[in-house]
């Protein structure tokens, strides 16, 4: 599906609508190029490549807005009945605007790789894991890499055309001692293309995965109160992932976000930037269009605490007569355009730390490495979270005693104030169809429940 505008076959089809009596043709077009490459005990696990596409065809039938979604256009008449059952059904869709001028914004993030090489780093980032005494097993240790294309064409073969990707190493490791079980997992972005650097991102992040999961090992409850606390780069990057749709133009509007009515105001310490940057290498969502066609570009959403800035859809957009920030995203093809972002970061407005350093200086705190329950115990509209927990205490600057099965709660606004430094490690973890980009963290307190 390369250059579809090209392709003889969509054009055919789109000319053929406009025969049918359709205007306002618009086709929005998705393909995907996946791969998946893993090992386990040293042998090769999996190897799987997959290649695939759909077509989202909009259009007007006596005015009114009609779509139909499929993976071929080869059964026109079954379209054609689609789309004229679906007329004057959505009644809130706008009608497919012409593409003003045709451009091809595409990085082409495909990467070939040689996989005879590429188990072969596997193989040595197993063994790096499997070299700690506690580790029992490796999980998981795979490399992916996938490839979105999307494509606007409207009714008068004009064009738009951006593509989405990344290549990515995850391990999972299981550590025993004694009758203790504990698990880690670690991933990250890799340049595949720099075998080097494949290798050492590789093997560093399962000696990580290792290291986590024998923190992990002998598990204690710890008594309730109130912690000074370090979150990790994993578990903030979660729940700033989790909270993104408080910046949502929708929510805002219809107050159901933590941050309605709050624009301008203090909401967090004034060490805190948070930004959205379609263009950073730190995340995997890159893109020059959203899916609305529309121009993205980098945003502030947080300046020294502040909130400053909103993301909008083309409709959010009309609702708060403002104009659409490029965030008209769609949650699978044959869905609505909604709102969503590109690589989402927190960054520090002014000093970062390592985290030794955050360590040292939250003595007789907690390190948290997990969270869970944030779909059921963490509300956007309120802000309000109660979330189970993984950890170790910290003593004398170091993580010391694992600690489980306690409860941290508090509230997103809350916990932004209280951030008193900011790391220097970035991480990125997937939010839907976001990404959310974050340092290690130490916080003034939460409230645990053991």
């Amino acid at each position: 599906m390369t250059d579809v505008w090209k392709d003889p076959e969509i054009i055919d089809f789109v000319r053929w609508l406009k025969v049918q009596g359709f205007r306002n043709v618009r086709l929005f077009i998705s393909s995907r190029q996946s791969l998946l490459l893993s090992v386990q005990c040293q042998r090769l696990k999996s190897y799987e490549y997959g290649n695939t596409g759909i077509y989202f065809v909009e259009a007007s039938w006596e005015e009114s807005y009609c779509c139909a979604y499929t993976d071929s256009l080869k059964d026109r008449e079954g379209i054609r009945r689609k789309l004229t059952g679906t007329a004057g059904i959505f009644d809130g869709r706008d009608l497919p605007e012409d593409i003003i001028e045709s451009r091809d914004y595409r990085g082409q993030r495909w990467r070939e790789i040689d996989r005879d090489k590429t188990l072969h780093i596997l193989k040595c980032a197993e063994a790096a894991a499997l070299s700690s005494k506690t580790v029992d097993f490796v999980e998981v240790c795979e490399y992916r890499q996938y490839e979105e294309t999307v494509t606007l064409i409207d009714g008068n073969m004009n064009y738009l055309t951006d593509d989405d990707g990344d290549l990515s190493f995850t391990v999972r490791v299981i550590a025993k001692e004694g009758g203790s079980v504990a698990a880690s997992t670690k991933l990250g972005i890799v340049k595949a293309q720099d075998q080097d650097a494949f290798l050492k991102t590789a093997c560093s992040l399962a000696e990580r995965a290792a290291e986590y999961a024998g923190y992990a090992l002998h598990a204690e409850r710890i008594p309730s109160g109130t912690y000074p606390i370090v979150l990790e780069n994993c578990v903030m990057a979660e729940l700033t992932g989790h909270y993104l749709p408080v910046f949502y133009g929708e929510n805002l509007t219809h107050h159901t976000s933590a941050l309605a009515g709050k624009k301008g105001e203090q909401v967090g310490c004034r060490l805190l930037r948070l930004i959205e940057d379609p263009f950073s290498v730190m995340g995997t969502r890159r893109r020059r269009i959203d899916d609305e066609g529309m121009p993205v570009s980098e945003k502030v959403l947080l300046e020294k605490g502040v909130f400053k800035g909103i993301l909008y859809n083309k409709k959010s957009a009309a609702q708060a007569g403002v104009k659409s920030t490029g965030n008209g995203f769609k949650p699978d093809a044959a869905a609505d355009s909604g709102t969503s972002a590109t690589n989402v970061i927190l960054l520090s407005e002014g000093e970062t730390f390592s985290r030794r350093e955050m360590l040292e200086a939250c003595e007789g705190g907690i390190y948290i490495t997990q969270i869970e329950g944030m779909f059921a115990g963490a509300d956007t509209e309120s802000g309000d979270f109660s979330l189970l927990a993984c950890g170790n205490r910290i003593v004398d600057g170091r993580v010391s005693s694992a600690v489980n099965q306690f409860t941290i709660s508090g509230n997103i606004c809350g916990l932004w104030r209280d951030i008193e430094m900011i790391g220097d490690d970035p991480v990125y973890r997937l939010s839907g169809s976001a990404c959310a980009v974050s340092p290690t963290v130490k916080v003034k307190s939460l409230m645990v429940s053991g």
